[in-house]
């Protein structure tokens, strides 16, 4: 890849980190691409999946997985019991948020400091503009898959690399080139501070799982139809 041979293939382990994963607009209600093959291929597997939803999501959320806890905090003393519940679990556990929760940046270090019962944080949020950082540290922000980034997408990506890399990376790394290339392995971006003193630019795959869509079609038709009876 013309400009993308620079950027290293993100392997960073994922357990107990907090992540911010951009949707693609448009994008259906589900896993992003890319996603379960990050975060799913640790051992042991997560023994607990929480979603934290609002009453303005989608309910299309709650059939993303197989949910071991669905909360709605809204209050104080609803995001205390989401900490009695994420960090008070017998294994890895996975939480989460919809795009839109809104969640202080308290519970994230109530969340940092647990040590080995650190969960797994996963914020999904709207890549759109203004693109806008919330006051929130996170260990990685991935991105919509390249194959999804339209004209509007391009821009919106382009601002939040602006946010979080160095100048210096910038100058090397232009988008709007490396688009095709990015394109045509299938591949997109995630910026970490995982292994790193700054935070860097990778790339991941992030192809379309055809299987992955005819199952969660095969689960919304079953939810339907048991709604009827």
């Amino acid at each position: 890849m013309s400009n993308v041979v620079h950027l290293e293939a993100f392997e960073a382990p994922l357990r107990g980190r907090k992540l911010r994963w951009f949707l693609a607009q448009g994008q259906p209600i589900s896993y992003p691409p890319g996603f379960q093959e990050q975060c799913f291929i640790e051992n042991p597997p997560f023994q607990r999946r929480i979603l934290l939803t609002s009453h303005t999501s989608s309910e299309a959320w709650k059939l993303v997985d197989k949910w071991d806890g669905i909360l709605v905090p809204s209050s104080g003393a609803d995001w205390s019991i989401v900490l009695a519940v994420a960090l008070n679990q017998p294994g890895p556990c996975l939480v989460v948020l919809t795009p839109e929760v809104k969640a202080p940046q308290a519970v994230f270090q109530k969340f940092q400091q647990a040590g080995q019962k650190t969960p797994t944080i996963v914020w999904f949020q709207h890549l759109t503009l203004p693109a806008t950082i919330p006051p929130i540290t996170f260990d990685a922000t991935f991105f919509p898959p390249s194959s999804a980034m339209e004209e509007q997408g391009l821009e919106s990506t382009q601002a939040v690399l602006q946010q979080l890399l160095s100048s210096e990376t910038l100058r090397t790394f232009v988008l709007k080139d490396a688009i095709r290339d990015l394109r045509s392995a299938g591949a997109t971006l995630v910026v970490s501070g995982i292994e790193e003193q700054f935070p860097t630019l990778y790339w991941y795959y992030a192809a379309k799982n055809k299987t992955e869509e005819k199952q969660l079609l095969s689960s919304i038709v079953q939810t339907l139809l048991l709604r009827d009876r």
